[in-house]
């Protein structure tokens, strides 16, 4: 008896319906080095089956069950997001000897230790279609279940040309980057900062993608440019403007991600505050009435010098009253990058803040884990890893983060390092060929 299943040049399958997508069937013939094409035979079910193998029973609480033996593989599961993220799973154990591919036969339930899984990044005018496009793919092979995509002056917008750098992405080429994301199983959010990082650059660049192109809309920001005025009627229609074409876009998204973060001229300026808690309520309930849920990161709800190691902004006496504002559907998203110990205090002090409750870690291995562990162990909504800038140097964190929420990886990942494991990733998700430039994570292998 054998303990694998051969895969043929030709595999046939028949899979849920939505599986049969130019996205699936390019990760089947790259992860078989070109050696074998899958054709799918559609049915109404969330399964996956190749070969002759009995479907396997799932678990109470799992996503997916998924069983390999020597006739073929199957998959069961719960629902379309779920069924690919078997077959990411399914993907990662094929091996091969020469031209010969196969898997080896096993037994696997979902073992995730955080239902929702969610990976946010920055869209900067230095990044190509391709990148972003290699991200989405990445993303959801390491099986996250949502990432939340944030265009940096990079998307073209009808109601303010100004928002967007000359070299922006059309719409057509952001639905590009959003197909692939519901065709692999992963949800795309969008996001907009309606607070501060209103320059739509990095402030430590000095760029300002609305001011640098025309001063004369100073008005709708603080008078340092990197908070939006929402004392202004214009500013306030614009954002919700900006919203009505990012729905129309990522018109399927359960969320729409606010931002809210590190407003500084806000966060010292005593009139603002007090109208800020206004603000929000008024903006998270149009969001809500417009069919989605609310999402901000929260530091200006923390009440500052309270929590050890904490980044936290919120004066005290104030912080109260901002939670509260927020539409009750809201999800805080708690940032903490000083954080290494398990639990994080911030986020144990919001458990019971009437809110579901994120965790939002950084590249650091030690901050990611205690996210995770504080996460699971007190049931929380779930973890964002937040990247910024840092996918350069970094992008090894994806697989690593998401491995340690009990993703998985490939195989013989036990035997190698994160580099390793990422790159070749990397190169199974690199459907279009790659040059010197586009190949890896970063552009040039040394700064000239």
């Amino acid at each position: 008896m054998k303990d694998f299943y051969i895969l043929n040049s030709k595999t046939i399958a028949v899979a849920n319906a939505k599986m049969n997508n130019a996205s699936v069937k390019k990760l089947w013939k790259s992860f078989t080095l070109g050696e074998s094409e899958i054709e799918i035979n559609s049915s109404e079910e969330f399964i996956f089956k190749i070969g002759c193998s009995t479907p396997p029973k799932i678990r109470e609480g799992s996503e997916y069950a998924l069983r390999v033996d020597e006739n073929g593989a199957f998959i069961v599961a719960k629902d379309y997001p779920s069924l690919m993220r078997g077959f990411m799973s399914l993907v990662l154990k094929i091996e091969h000897q020469k031209e010969i591919f196969f898997i080896k036969c096993v037994e696997e339930q979902s073992e995730y230790r955080v239902k929702n899984r969610m990976i946010h990044i920055c869209v900067f005018p230095e990044n190509d279609l391709y990148y972003i496009k290699k991200l989405v793919r990445l993303a959801a092979l390491c099986q996250y279940t949502h990432i939340v995509i944030e265009f940096w002056g990079t998307l073209k917008f009808d109601c303010l040309k100004e928002l967007s750098w000359q070299n922006a992405f059309t719409k057509d080429e952001a639905k590009e980057i959003i197909r692939e994301c519901y065709e692999l199983g992963i949800e795309p959010i969008p996001m907009f900062n309606h607070l501060g990082h209103a320059y739509g650059s990095r402030l430590c660049y000095g760029k300002h993608v609305v001011l640098d192109q025309n001063p004369k809309l100073d008005y709708l920001f603080t008078p340092d440019g990197w908070v939006w005025n929402f004392e202004s009627e214009e500013t306030v229609a614009l954002l919700k403007s900006i919203r009505k074409e990012l729905y129309e876009l990522f018109e399927d998204s359960s969320f729409f991600h606010i931002g809210c973060d590190e407003a500084y001229f806000v966060s010292k300026n005593e009139r603002m505050r007090k109208k800020f808690p206004d603000f929000l309520n008024t903006v998270t309930t149009e969001i809500e009435k417009e069919g989605k849920r609310p999402m901000l990161w929260v530091d200006m709800l923390l009440e500052k010098d309270t929590y050890p190691n904490c980044y936290a902004t919120g004066e005290k006496g104030e912080v109260e009253a901002l939670r509260k504002a927020t539409a009750k559907s809201s999800v805080f998203v708690d940032w903490q990058y000083g954080s290494i110990e398990t639990p994080i205090p911030t986020l144990k002090a919001l458990k019971d803040c009437g809110r579901d409750v994120m965790g939002a870690p950084w590249h650091e291995e030690k901050n990611y884990c205690a996210h995770i562990d504080t996460v699971a162990d007190n049931n929380l909504f779930g973890v964002m890893l937040t990247t910024w800038h840092t996918l350069k140097t970094y992008m090894f964190t994806i697989p690593d983060f998401a491995k340690k929420c009990g993703a998985k990886g490939f195989v013989w990942n036990e035997y190698c390092g994160m580099w390793e494991e990422a790159a070749t990733m990397l190169r199974r998700l690199s459907f279009e060929g790659n040059t010197l430039e586009s190949a890896g994570w970063c552009k040039t292998q040394i700064e000239v």
